[in-house]
């Protein structure tokens, strides 16, 4: 009788282990779910950034609206049934007074559901997540600035702001910043991509069950590298190993239909029931497919429009049949996860002819598209005759290294007495007026969390920073540590490499900083960061101002008192030094 409960006692733990690692997986499986719904609006976003691209350069001598569209402009109907009421909860999601959404934006809502999955389980507190949450937060970050920068976009195209964009200055800003965010997703993308691949190796190895399943997998997988370590060296814009790349993947797809027979002979469609029920077909498409996806990839010409490069061109015919044969792959591996397998396919099986084995294997993500924007030849103008009329304070500006600053504001409610926040937006204001477009401007403000108002955005689109820095408000409590985290976010991809970079910490508080803003502190200034502290606040006494004085001064941050310097002498003082 021990003998017996030990070893229902021992199947019982090894049967909780077994569902504990494949619901495991399932979630890591649905971040991967995630970034392939992304992957979807991506690809449209791509389109509609090249388009706007396209349009510039037809409408270079004189505008041409007919080149002006995009997928609010093109798919300009309205959705509504019943089903999708729910997913009007997203902002990301306008209806009208309908209750109708435009049918461009039904296309966000796997993406947006998919996000709200992930991130409910990401905020709980013993979240699986817990191991790559900084990663996934990244990623997602990413995301959401690509989704805000293609919505300006649309916005800009539909409703037709380029007539008014003088030289297209704001298409410009707006195809800039598409750039930037598509290569930061794409990164992310990687790094995500790689944690989960790590962890799950880690502590989720398969099962040693099902060896041709896991047989299969290996021989899929040797594709699978095959084609990430193309994939790596086209992203590089190295085209030149696309033939041996084809020949080798030729080679492993001829390899891999024949071990079809090797591999998966007890599967269903060999005639047997077995754990690995129609695990061929998946096995078999994988391979086939690639006649009609890839195969041509070498040998085309990737044609390309005159502003477009090559290499951009090819990476995106590649990433185009990658991602189909990503989804053959990954119908391999849902085939693995028997309770999926017989919730899809109940339909048609009879119970005997469902393996509700379970062996949960991970995922693979699609690629995301590359974008780059290559900004046109600015003709030099003679400035000599200018210099006489420029105002003393402009002259100090145009003789100065290129200037990176990034205001670090306090909006916390006590910046609306006595008018400071006023009087810091308009000194802002007028210093942007006479900076010029090599100059770069951020504003971070921090209260009870941090905004990213601004990023990195050139000192010639006046009208846009203005329009900016009018909308800050004051409200709620200060949280300083939180404000430094986002500024050090902010310029690990934005850092001006040839000029001054520094970061404007402008509050009318006293307060000690933390070890850990500290610490953010010292790691800015090892990057050849400024930092410069701007008091706005009522007059210190002696000793508390010889105490900040001296903690400042410890740390290497220049300390300015507007009860002893003027503001606009201080923020001009600090763009030119």
């Amino acid at each position: 009788m021990k003998v017996s409960i030990l070893v229902l006692f021992f199947l019982h733990s090894h049967w909780l282990f077994s569902q504990g690692r494949n619901q495991h997986v399932r979630e890591m499986n649905h971040v991967v779910e995630l970034m392939n719904a992304f992957s979807r609006c991506n690809q449209t976003w791509y389109y509609d950034a090249l388009q706007l691209q396209h349009a510039l350069h037809v409408s270079s001598e004189k505008i041409n609206e007919n080149y002006f569209y995009c997928s609010k402009t093109q798919q300009n109907g309205t959705l509504y049934y019943s089903g999708i009421e729910v997913a009007f909860r997203f902002k990301e999601i306008t209806p009208d007074a309908k209750n109708q959404i435009p049918t461009y934006q039904s296309d966000y809502i796997p993406w947006l559901e998919a996000k709200e999955r992930v991130l409910n389980k990401l905020h709980q507190s013993k979240s699986s997540y817990a191991p790559i949450g900084s990663v996934l937060t990244k990623y997602i970050a990413s995301t959401d600035s690509l989704f805000a920068t293609h919505t300006d976009l649309n916005e800009y195209v539909s409703d037709k702001k380029f007539r008014s964009d003088d030289q297209f200055q704001e298409a410009k800003r707006i195809l800039r910043s598409h750039d930037h965010w598509f290569k930061q997703c794409y990164l992310n993308s990687q790094q995500l991509d790689s944690a989960l691949v790590d962890y799950c190796n880690a502590h989720y190895p398969p099962f040693q069950t099902h060896k041709e399943l896991q047989q299969g997998l290996q021989e899929l997988n040797l594709t699978m590298n095959l084609l990430t370590k193309w994939e790596r060296e086209l992203y590089q814009e190295n085209l030149s190993n696309n033939l041996k790349y084809d020949a080798q993947l030729r080679i492993l797809t001829t390899e891999g239909l024949k071990n079809d027979s090797l591999y998966l002979y007890k599967t269903r469609g060999y005639g047997r029931a077995n754990s690995g029920f129609w695990l061929h077909t998946r096995y078999r498409t994988f391979y086939t497919s690639m006649q009609s996806t890839i195969f041509w990839f070498a040998s085309s010409k990737h044609a390309t429009e005159s502003f477009l490069k090559k290499s951009q061109q090819a990476y995106n015919d590649f990433v185009s049949s990658y991602n189909s044969i990503v989804e053959d792959y990954n119908d391999y591996i849902e085939i693995a996860d028997g309770l999926t397998f017989k919730e899809t396919s109940s339909c048609c099986l009879s119970p005997s002819e469902i393996d509700t084995n379970q062996n949960v294997l991970l995922m693979a993500p699609k690629l995301l598209c590359k974008f780059e924007y290559v900004e046109p030849a600015i003709k030099s103008v003679p400035t000599d005759s200018l210099v006489s009329d420029l105002s003393p304070d402009a002259l100090l500006i145009s003789k100065a290294k290129p200037h990176h600053l990034i205001y670090l504001l306090d909006a916390s409610s006590s910046m609306n007495e006595s008018g400071k926040l006023a009087h810091l937006k308009k000194n802002a204001t007028d210093l942007v007026q006479i900076q010029r477009e090599s100059d770069r401007i951020s504003i971070v403000t921090f209260s009870g969390k941090s905004d990213i108002l601004l990023q990195s955005v050139p000192c010639n689109q006046k009208k846009h920073i203005e329009e900016k820095i009018e909308r800050i408000h004051a409200f709620g409590q200060t949280n300083i540590q939180n404000g430094f985290e986002t500024v050090k976010t902010v310029l690990a991809s934005n850092k001006l490499e040839k000029g001054v970079n520094s970061v404007l910490l402008l509050t009318d508080g006293e307060f000690p900083l933390s070890d850990e803003t500290k610490t953010v502190i010292k790691e800015l200034k090892a990057n050849e960061i400024g930092i410069c502290f701007v008091y706005l606040g009522k007059v210190l006494n002696k000793k508390n101002a010889k105490s900040m004085e001296r903690m400042y001064a410890e740390l290497g941050i220049l300390f300015y008192d507007t009860n002893k310097i003027d503001l606009k002498e201080a923020l001009l003082k600090i763009a030119t030094e």
